[in-house]
């Protein structure tokens, strides 16, 4: 009797699951509107949620004062009965930290599609051409060597991780460029390679660091977070992400033929020497400035994409932009939990993202949900 009940349970929720993911391939846009508005709202959230508990009406009221005020209208919204102090707290502190937050969670998940097309490898994700160890090595010569920029001092940090992701991309594509093309295999095995090359470079200036106060902040920026967010370190994400949606949207034809094999994408009139190269570009600028801005934050641009693939299919046209979405809300919570878990001091977000990805990939592999479908 009981293992009947279990299999009337199961196929109860076998057929809801089925259900669920017809309607979603076939309301891809009213689906993509719905996550908006999960992600307005989990700003709202994000940002009144932690050690210091934030009204949300307060929350509303103080974000569009500070937007009115951009438009000469601040006092259409009235601050009466908030202090100074929750208004610094909302605008200067976590507000653009749950910003920069959805806009990482989103800008991986984008980079991690485009790596998994391109290489067509279910393992493959946004750090799998070494731009992660590029950028850790850039940032920690700043962090530990006490460089600066003069003209940029407040942008130091994320230009030395900018700069050392993208001497990384190039490294990568130099050496993984054959005969004028760059193969999926050629170019994973290179970024495996240059990824430990540039990882044991960082952990050598690390360990022989003479400043223990350095060596900690280093270590706590390569383990990923938004602790440091301000509102700076938005447009270095903000200005790559839409081009970035909209390329990867542009080629999203392509990108589904693909996907069943090279000669078949050649037979549909696919460039695909040109597409790789795009790929290329747009997932090493987004994983460049996402972790710029952010330390490396693993499994977002691994996982996120499969789960969606499980319910949308392969077509990249419907998959992007709920991806790309449930990246967004996805990072937000996860910077939520990383506040709240252990307060007044917080987890890194890439030891979250690792105890949340890690078995929910596993469990995927185990269902077999992560193949291409």
């Amino acid at each position: 009797m009981k293992n009947l009940q279990r299999l009337s349970t199961r196929n109860v929720l076998s057929n809801a699951m089925k259900n669920f993911c017809k309607f979603v391939k076939k309301h891809t846009g009213l689906c993509s509107g719905i996550l908006i508005v999960v992600l307005l709202c989990s700003v709202v959230l994000g940002v009144g949620l932690g050690p210091v508990r934030i009204p949300f009406t307060d929350v509303w009221k103080i974000i569009f004062h500070n937007l009115l005020g951009f438009v000469g209208a601040g006092d259409v919204v009235s601050l009466e009965g908030i202090r100074e102090s929750t208004g610094n707290i909302v605008w200067f502190l976590r507000l653009p930290r749950v910003i920069l937050g959805g806009l990482v969670g989103a800008s991986l998940t984008l980079a991690g599609v485009g790596m998994q097309a391109f290489t067509k490898n279910p393992l493959a994700d946004p750090y799998v051409l070494g731009i992660s160890s590029g950028a850790s090595l850039g940032a920690v010569l700043v962090m530990v060597t006490g460089l600066n920029v003069p003209f940029a001092a407040a942008v130091g940090i994320p230009l030395g991780a900018f700069l050392g992701a993208l001497l990384s991309m190039v490294l990568v594509y130099i050496l993984a460029a054959g005969g004028n093309t760059v193969t999926p295999v050629r170019l994973v095995l290179v970024g495996v390679a240059v990824s430990a090359m540039f990882g044991a470079f960082t952990n050598y200036i690390v360990y022989t660091a003479p400043d223990d106060a350095s060596v900690r902040e280093a270590t706590f920026w390569m383990l990923g977070g938004f602790g440091s967010a301000k509102w700076s370190d938005v447009p270095i994400l903000a200005i790559f992400i839409l081009p970035a949606f909209f390329i990867l949207l542009y080629f999203s034809k392509s990108l589904n033929a693909m996907l069943m094999g090279e000669h078949s994408a050649i037979t549909l009139g696919v460039d695909l020497n040109l597409v790789r190269r795009v790929l290329i570009v747009v997932t090493a600028i987004l994983t460049a400035s996402s972790v710029a801005v952010s330390g490396c934050i693993g499994f977002v641009g691994l996982v996120i994409p499969h789960l969606v693939r499980s319910v949308v299919g392969a077509d990249h046209r419907k998959l992007l932009p709920i991806a790309t979405l449930c990246g967004a809300v996805f990072m937000i919570w996860v910077d939520v939990g990383a506040r709240m878990i252990h307060p007044p001091t917080e987890i890194p977000v890439g030891i979250l993202t690792a105890f949340l990805g890690a078995p929910l990939f596993l469990w995927m592999v185990k269902v077999r949900r992560y193949e291409f479908k």
